[in-house]
C-alpha cells in the first residue's frame, strides 16, 4: 500500500571515548639565546590538522605547540623564550561509531611541564586528553496516511518530536591592533605572548548567531633603545560578530561553545613607522547545536472490514534534549608565596586552567567538582631574578538545578572561563577570584515506535466466521473506542450510533452492543 510520509531526523549518542597520551621532548637552546639560568613558565596547545572518523576508532593528527619562559644566565637576567612542536597521530577507540556518523571531538592539556637538564636543553613534557563523542542522525518516516484510503479505518496520534536543525562547526576570525601609550618604549621584539578568551556568549537570531567575548592581550617585550631593558603591556579587546546560520531562530533550544583554536602577535610599524603596533590576529571555532521542537499527527493503526490490515511498526530510539543550563560559579582565594619564591613588584599577567574532575548526580540536579589552576606572571623584588610565575590549584564545586531529573537522564558539561581578577595584597601574598561559566545539557533517551507499512492480505473467512453477528460487552480498563471497534469487526459511528454514546469516552464497565459489520 502507497503511504504519505515525511521524515524528521532524530539523534541517538552513540558513545564517548577519552584517549590520554603522554608526550615528551628535548630541545635545546639556539646559539643565538643565552643559558638557561631558570624556567619560570610554560604554555601549550593542541591544534589538530585531521579529525577522521572511521568504524570503530577516531582518526586524529595534529601538532602540540609549546613554549617556554626561562631567565637567560647573564649579567642582565633577560627573559627569553624557547619554542617548539611535537607531531601528534592517535586513534581514539569507540566501538559503536559507524562512518557517517556525526563526531564531536574536544581536546584538554591535563598536565604541562617544563625542567632543564642542563643550561643548554630544556625538556617539556605533557598529557594530553583528546575527547571524541559520535551521535547518529536517523531519518525516520512518519507516516501521514495511505494515498488512497478505501474502506480503510485509520486511528492517528499525536507525536512529539525534536530535530535537530543545526549542528554545525565554524571558525570565527578577530583581527585588531593595539598600540603602545604615550610614554612608553618602542618594541625591539615581542619575548612572550599570552592571549586569554573569556567572557564569551552566543544568542541565537533568525538566520544568525550573534557571538560577543573579550580578548585579554599580553605581551612581554624588549626595548628598542635600551637592549636588555623588559617592558610588558596587557589590555582587553571586547568583540562582537554575527555568523550566518540559516535555520536558527530565536526559540530554539540549543548550545554554542566557544573555543580559542589559536592566536598570533605580530608587530607592524605604526601610522609614523614607528616599531609601536601590534597586529592580532585570532581564530575562535565555534561549535553549535539547536534543536526544534514539533507535534504532528501520524498514522498508528488500522483496520479495514473487507480485507486483512497489518501495521508494520519499528522502534527507534533517539535523545531527547531536555534542558539546556547556563550557570555560573566562583572560584578563588589567597595565595601565598613560599619562601623560596622572590617577592612580589607589580602582576604582570594572570590565567587560569579549568579542570571537571568529577560529576554526579545529587538531590537539586548535577553536582560538579574540579579544580582551577591559577598561574601568575610577576615583576619580583630579586635583581638576580627579575621574573617570576607562581602558580596554585584552587577546588570548585557547584550545583547544576534542575527539576524533574529522571534516573535515566544524562548530561554533557562545557567549562569556560568568564572572568578573572587577582590582586596583590602584599609582596608574598596574592588573591584570586574567577566566575566559571558552566553550560550543561540534559538528555534523557527516549523510544519511538512508529506505524511504516500497512501489510494487506485478503480477509480471513475462517475468522470471520467464528466471530458472533451480535454481542454484549463489558469495557474493560484500559480499552477505548477504538480497540473495541476493530476487535469486533465493526466501526466506531456504529457502535456510537447503536449505544447512543455522547463521546468516546468510556467507563470501565459499560455495556456495549456490538453488531459484526462483516459478512457471513
Amino acid at each position: 500500500m502507497e503511504l504519505e510520509r515525511r521524515y524528521a531526523a532524530l539523534n541517538r549518542r552513540r558513545g564517548k571515548a577519552v584517549s590520554q597520551i603522554t608526550l615528551e621532548e628535548d630541545l635545546n637552546v639556539p646559539d643565538q639565546k643565552p643559558d638557561i639560568f631558570r624556567i619560570i613558565h610554560r604554555q601549550g596547545e593542541f591544534r589538530a590538522d585531521e579529525i577522521k572518523g572511521e568504524a570503530g576508532r577516531v582518526k586524529v593528527r595534529g601538532i602540540f605547540l609549546y613554549r617556554i619562559l626561562y631567565i637567560g644566565d647573564g649579567g642582565d637576567r633577560m627573559p627569553e623564550a624557547l619554542e617548539g612542536s611535537i607531531p601528534v597521530d592517535e586513534t581514539v577507540f569507540l566501538n559503536d561509531l559507524e562512518e557517517g556518523d556525526i563526531l564531536d571531538f574536544h581536546w584538554e592539556l591535563e598536565d604541562l611541564h617544563a625542567s632543564a637538564i642542563h643550561s643548554r636543553k630544556a625538556n617539556i613534557k605533557c598529557v594530553l586528553a583528546l575527547a571524541a563523542e559520535a551521535m547518529k542522525e536517523q531519518a525516520v518516516p512518519l507516516v501521514i496516511r495511505p494515498q488512497e484510503e478505501g474502506e480503510l479505518h485509520m486511528k492517528t496520534c499525536p507525536v512529539r518530536l525534536q530535530q535537530e536543525v543545526v549542528h554545525k562547526k565554524d571558525t570565527l576570525r578577530i583581527r585588531e591592533e593595539m598600540n603602545l601609550p604615550p610614554g612608553r618604549p618602542n618594541i625591539r621584539r615581542i619575548i612572550w605572548k599570552e592571549i586569554r578568551l573569556q567572557g564569551t556568549e552566543a544568542r541565537q537570531d533568525e538566520g544568525r548567531l550573534r557571538i560577543k567575548g573579550e580578548l585579554v592581550i599580553f605581551f612581554l617585550y624588549e626595548c628598542e633603545d635600551e637592549p636588555g631593558r623588559v617592558q610588558w603591556l596587557e589590555q582587553g579587546i571586547p568583540f562582537q560578530q554575527e555568523v550566518e546560520c540559516g535555520a536558527c531562530r530565536g526559540d530554539l533550544t540549543g548550545k554554542t561553545e566557544i573555543t580559542l583554536q589559536r592566536a598570533d602577535m605580530e608587530l607592524q610599524p605604526d601610522y609614523d613607522g614607528e616599531p609601536r603596533m601590534v597586529r592580532i590576529d585570532a581564530v575562535l571555532d565555534l561549535l553549535f547545536r539547536y534543536f526544534d521542537e514539533m507535534t504532528c499527527e501520524v498514522l498508528c493503526d488500522a483496520y479495514s472490514l473487507t480485507r486483512e490490515i497489518r501495521p508494520q511498526r519499528q522502534q527507534y530510539a533517539w535523545d531527547y534534549v531536555q534542558n539546556v543550563m547556563d550557570s555560573r560559579t566562583r572560584v578563588g582565594g589567597r595565595m601565598k608565596l613560599s619562601e623560596s619564591e622572590p617577592g612580589m613588584l607589580q602582576l604582570l599577567n594572570a590565567g587560569t586552567r579549568i579542570h571537571l574532575d568529577h560529576a554526579e548526580r545529587s538531590e537539586r540536579g548535577v553536582l560538579a567538582q574540579g579544580t582551577a589552576e591559577l598561574w601568575v606572571l610577576y615583576a619580583a623584588s630579586d635583581d638576580g631574578q627579575p621574573l617570576a610565575c607562581a602558580a596554585h590549584a584552587f577546588p570548585f564545586e557547584h550545583t547544576v538545578q534542575i527539576q524533574d531529573m529522571g534516573e535515566t537522564c544524562e548530561w554533557q558539561i562545557f567549562l569556560c572561563l568568564d572572568q578573572l581578577m587577582v590582586t596583590m595584597l602584599d609582596d608574598k601574598e596574592l588573591e584570586a577570584k574567577a566566575v566559571l561559566q558552566m553550560q550543561t545539557v540534559f538528555t534523557k533517551p527516549e523510544e519511538l515506535e512508529l506505524v511504516e507499512e500497512l501489510a494487506e492480505a485478503p480477509l480471513n473467512m475462517e475468522r470471520v466466521k467464528g466471530m458472533p453477528g451480535m454481542v454484549i460487552h463489558v469495557v474493560q480498563p484500559g480499552e477505548t473506542l477504538w480497540d473495541i471497534s476493530r476487535d469486533h469487526a465493526t466501526t466506531m459511528e456504529e457502535v456510537t450510533e447503536l449505544n447512543d454514546l455522547k463521546d468516546e469516552n468510556l467507563k470501565p464497565g459499560r455495556k456495549l452492543l456490538l453488531v459484526k459489520m462483516m459478512e457471513r
